[in-house]
Formats: C-alpha cells, sequence, structure tokens
C-alpha cells in the first residue's frame, strides 16, 4: 500500500509553533489533505503528540510519537516511536538532560500542552529552543533502545543542519534516512555534499503554521503503516517526494 506522510510538524508546545497549530487542528488539516500518516515533532518535547495520536485514531490519522530533539552539537534529529509507553519513557529521559533555563515567552514564544479540546494543559517552563546534554552518538543510542528510529533533520540546513553544524556523518548514522529541509533541491545538496549519495532522502513540511502542513510529503510503499515500515521503505527507496 502507499501511504503519504508528513513527519514533522510543530505544535502549540514548540516555541517557534504558532498558537493555531493544536493538535486537533494539526489532525484535521491533515485529514483535509488526505495525509495517512504524521508526525507532531516538537523540540524537545512529546506531549502534544500524545494528544495528536489520540484525535488522530478517532480521524482516521495515523499519529507517529516524535521528537525533534537538539543535540549538544546543535543538531537536529527527528526521533520516532511506535508505541506510547516506549515513547513516554524515552521522554522521561530526555528531559533530564535539558538545561533548567526558563523560557521568555515574548522572545522566544510560547510553549503550551493542548488537550484534544483545545484547552490549555499547562505551560512547559524550560526553554525547549535549547540543547540537550546529550551528543548525538548519545541520542542515537538512547532512541534504539527504546525501540525507537531516528532521521537527521534538514541535514543541509545553516541552522541545526548535520552537514553545515558537523560536517560529517558519524558511525550511528550511516544506516538512516535523512531529511532535506522542504525547499532544498535535492540535486544541488548532492552537488554540495556527494557524501550523501548513497543515502535516502526524504522531506517533511517543518510546519509551524497549519497552511504549511503538508507543504512537502513523502509517499511511501508500505505493508502496513507502523513506523518500523516506513523506515523500512525509506532505506530501500520505496518512497516519492511530493
Amino acid at each position: 500500500m502507499k501511504i503519504s506522510a508528513d513527519l514533522h510538524i510543530h505544535s502549540t508546545l514548540s516555541p517557534c509553533g504558532a498558537l493555531e497549530m493544536s493538535p486537533s487542528a494539526i489532525v484535521n488539516r491533515a485529514k483535509e489533505l488526505n495525509l495517512d500518516v504524521i508526525s507532531v515533532t516538537d523540540h524537545n518535547s512529546m506531549e502534544n503528540c500524545f494528544y495528536a495520536s489520540s484525535i488522530g485514531e478517532k480521524f482516521g490519522v495515523k499519529v507517529i510519537y516524535g521528537m525533534e530533539a537538539q543535540t549538544l552539537e546543535d543538531v537536529h534529529i527527528l526521533c520516532y516511536f511506535e508505541k506510547m509507553k516506549e515513547a513516554e519513557i524515552f521522554y522521561s529521559d530526555i528531559y533530564n538532560y535539558l538545561p533548567s533555563i526558563k523560557n521568555r515567552p515574548d522572545y522566544f514564544g510560547d510553549q503550551v500542552v493542548v488537550d484534544e479540546d483545545d484547552n490549555i494543559v499547562r505551560v512547559e517552563e524550560k526553554l525547549l529552543f535549547n540543547s540537550i546534554d546529550l551528543s548525538i552518538s548519545e541520542l542515537v543510542d538512547r532512541v534504539r533502545s527504546y525501540n525507537g528510529y531516528v532521521v537527521p533533520a534538514h541535514i543541509e540546513s545553516e541552522q541545526f543542519g548535520l552537514m553545515r553544524n558537523l560536517g560529517f556523518i558519524v558511525e550511528e548514522l550511516k544506516n538512516c534516512i535523512f531529511e532535506i529541509s522542504y525547499n532544498a533541491d535535492r540535486e544541488k545538496v548532492l552537488a554540495k555534499y556527494p557524501e550523501l549519495d548513497n543515502f535516502s532522502l526524504i522531506s517533511n513540511s517543518d510546519a509551524h503554521y497549519i497552511r504549511d502542513i503538508g507543504r512537502v510529503y513523502t509517499i511511501y510503499d508500505v505493508k502496513t503503516p507502523v513506523i518500523e515500515e516506513i523506515y523500512k521503505a525509506g532505506l530501500e527507496g520505496r518512497f516519492e517526494v511530493k
């Protein structure tokens, strides 16, 4: 079966995400766009993706538990989990590595957890737009220990991209899918970083506003719409970026 997936979407919990990006609004927009699978991937946080998953079950949109972690190297890594329990344990572990620096909503933006009925459950006090105290290798090891999958995000980007910030591919990432930015030209990326030619390059919307959801998505050829199958399809080249 072929599924359309947008696996990089920010919600109200990301300081850079618009307040219109509640879990219910994200799922509703995905449904309107006929997206089969999405993932809410807030910066160093997962709480809104749990609400989005519950809403998605009601609307027929699969929501994969996700996070966009920021490592010590200032590199963004998308982390995905199929099972809620493993995602919850992973998140409770990772949160301890986030510096206790208080957010300034007037400068960075609000960080609010919103439930299925668009009620604000709580405000996250720690600044999420920060690096956790884990290297890329340490983060990848933790994700995999909880049966998760990693995708380096917008790898060619000047801000928080693996190739720009680190400049090389660490051993732990050599059997991974890589994401290039929604507006990146694949051929230009490969021309600049020829070492990426042997890797699968997918793309997502990296949406921060409702209008941006699905501006780029990837179609995967899978047996079932679970992260294990999606990842396998990515590695095997059974995908098309739209």
